[in-house]
C-alpha cells in the first residue's frame, strides 16, 4: 500500500493514503472552527468592543499552522495519486494485450467495507478508463456506476449492493431527485475535483478553502505595526496591525449531460467514467473562465477574475506599435517580471493561451536561436525567461492586431493572489423526459464554488499576479 510521508505540526509522519485523506479532514475541520471563531471575534469588534482581540494567545500562529499543513498535505496526496496512475496505466495496457475472457475471474479488491467484484463482463465492456485512475480505479468506477443506477435509476439490485458495500444509501428514497439530486459519494466526487485541477488551471494553482457551508470568511493582514525612531524618555506612537476579510460564498453552478437510455447492467463502469470526465471538464472550464476573465456579470456569478479585478499598478502595456502576439518582444515580458512584488515571485508562472504563446514566446525563444536537432525533434520546455507557462483556452487567442486590450498575459503567484472556496458536496440528478425525442438521458450535475481575486494591488503598487495590455496604437 503507499506510503506518504508528511510533517504535520512541525512531526514528520508516514501514513497511508487513506490516512492521510482523514487527516485532510481533521485539518479542515479545523480551519473551519478557527476561521469561526476569527469572525466571531471581529463581529464584536466592528459592533465597538475594543477589548476584544482578534487572535489571542497563538490563535495567530496555529492558524498559519493549520493551512500551511493543509496545503502541504493536499499536494503530497495528489501526487501520490499522480504516482498510482503510472500503475494504473500499465496495468490498463495489459489488460489490451491479455483482455479477460467470458469466464475469467472478476477483478476482486478489498475495500474498508467489504471486498468488491468487478466482474470481467463490466471490466471488459468499459475498456480504458479517462477518469478513475489509481490501483483501484476499477473499483472505484464500478462502486459510482452501482450508486448511478441504484439512486437515479432506482434500480432495486443496485441499491442492494451499496448497502451491502457500506455506500450511503439513506437518500436513495423519496422525490430527491426531482428536488435538489443526490449526493455523490466520494469515490465518484473526488475523482471529479482530481480531474478538475488536471483539466484546468484554477484549482490547481489557486489557494483552496474547503467549505462547509455556504459562506466563509478568511482573515487577511492588510498593514502591520510601525516601528519608530525614539529618544530616551520619548513617548512611542501606539500602532495596531490592521486586518480584514476575504468573503467567499458558494454558488451554484449547474451542467447538463446527454447519454444513451439504453443503460445495460455491463455499462456500470462506463457511465461513471463518462459523467466523471464530462463534469470535470465543464466545471473546469467555467473555473478557469471565471478566475482568469470573468467580468462580474451573471455569467460568472458576479466573479470578477484576474482581467478585470486587477488595480493599474497590476497592470503593464505593451510598447508602442505592439498591439499583437507576434509584434511583443522580450521587453514586454521583461517588464512584468520586474514589475512583480518579490515576495511572489518563487511561484510565478506565466498563463497565456497556447495560440498566443507560439505566436510570441515561442517564437521569441526561437528567434534567440542555439536550437540543436534534439531540441527540434523533442519540441520545447514550456518555460520562458525561467518561469512555467501554462495554457489555457480561456484566455485571449486573437493573432490579430487588437489596441487597448487588457489581459493578454498573465505572470504571478495565482495562489498568493486568489482564493477559490469549494463545497465537495457535488450532486445529480436525471431526466428521461429532456431528450426523449433522441431517446437520450439528461443527467444534471450542480456544484457550488466561488473564487475570489483578493492582491489586486492598488493605483501604484503592483499585487501578486501582473497582466500585460496592448498599447492604443
Amino acid at each position: 500500500m503507499p506510503r506518504i510521508k508528511i510533517t504535520i505540526n512541525g512531526e514528520e509522519r508516514t501514513v497511508s493514503l487513506k490516512e492521510a485523506r482523514e487527516l485532510l479532514g481533521e485539518l479542515n475541520d479545523e480551519i473551519q472552527d478557527l476561521g469561526a471563531q476569527f469572525n466571531e471575534r471581529k463581529q464584536k469588534r466592528d459592533a465597538g468592543d475594543e477589548s476584544v482581540e482578534l487572535w489571542p494567545d497563538d490563535s495567530r500562529d496555529r492558524w498559519d499552522q493549520v493551512n500551511q499543513d493543509f496545503d502541504a498535505l493536499r499536494a503530497a496526496i495528489a501526487e501520490e495519486e499522480r504516482n498510482a496512475g503510472v500503475s494504473e496505466r500499465l496495468s490498463q495496457l495489459r489488460n489490451l494485450t491479455n483482455p479477460p475472457t467470458r469466464n475469467a475471474p472478476p477483478n476482486r479488491v478489498q475495500t474498508s467495507t467489504r471486498e468488491i467484484d468487478v466482474p470481467a463482463t463490466a471490466r471488459a465492456f468499459a475498456g480504458t478508463l479517462r477518469g478513475f485512475r489509481g490501483d483501484h480505479a476499477e473499483r472505484d468506477a464500478y462502486a459510482s456506476g452501482q450508486w448511478v443506477l441504484g439512486a437515479l435509476f432506482h434500480r432495486q439490485e443496485s441499491r442492494q449492493w451499496c448497502e451491502d458495500h457500506g455506500i450511503e444509501t439513506r437518500a436513495m428514497s423519496g422525490n430527491v431527485n426531482t428536488a435538489g439530486g443526490y449526493l455523490i459519494p466520494p469515490e465518484f466526487s473526488n475523482t471529479i475535483i482530481r480531474l478538475v485541477e488536471e483539466y484546468g488551471i484554477a484549482l490547481a494553482e489557486c489557494q483552496i478553502v474547503p467549505m462547509s457551508g455556504d459562506s466563509f470568511s478568511m482573515p487577511r493582514r492588510t498593514g502591520g505595526v510601525t516601528l519608530y525612531a525614539v529618544n530616551e524618555n520619548d513617548e512611542v506612537t501606539a500602532s495596531d496591525a490592521s486586518w480584514d476579510a476575504i468573503e467567499l460564498n458558494a454558488r451554484k453552478w449547474a451542467a447538463l449531460v446527454k447519454y444513451s437510455s439504453e443503460l445495460s447492467d455491463d455499462a456500470v463502469i462506463s457511465i461513471a467514467d463518462f459523467l466523471a470526465v464530462e463534469m470535470a471538464w465543464a466545471t473546469a472550464k467555467k473555473m478557469d473562465e471565471s478566475l482568469l476573465i470573468g467580468d462580474g456579470g451573471s455569467t460568472y456569478h458576479g466573479i470578477k477574475g484576474i482581467k478585470n479585478a486587477l488595480a493599474a499598478g497590476s497592470e503593464v502595456t505593451a510598447a508602442t506599435g505592439n498591439t499583437a502576439f507576434s509584434t511583443l518582444d522580450l521587453t514586454d515580458f521583461e517588464g512584468m517580471i520586474g514589475k512583480l512584488p518579490s515576495y511572489a515571485e518563487a511561484n510565478a508562472k506565466w498563463v497565456i493561451s497556447k495560440a498566443g504563446w507560439g505566436a510570441s514566446m515561442q517564437r521569441l525563444a526561437n528567434a534567440a536561436g542555439g536550437n540543436t536537432s534534439r531540441e527540434v525533434e523533442g519540441g520545447v520546455r514550456k518555460e520562458f525567461l525561467g518561469y512555467p507557462v501554462l495554457f489555457s483556452p480561456a484566455m485571449n487567442a486573437t493573432l490579430t492586431a487588437q489596441t487597448s486590450t487588457e489581459g493578454l498575459v498573465f505572470f504571478g503567484d495565482y495562489r498568493q493572489g486568489a482564493m477559490i472556496g469549494m463545497r465537495r458536496d457535488i450532486r445529480l440528478k436525471v431526466s428521461g423526459d429532456r431528450y426523449l425525442e433522441y431517446d437520450q438521458l439528461g443527467f444534471l450535475a450542480t456544484v457550488r464554488f466561488d473564487i475570489n481575486v483578493h492582491e489586486r494591488g492598488d493605483a501604484s503598487n503592483a499585487g501578486s499576479i501582473i497582466q500585460l495590455n496592448t498599447p492604443g496604437s
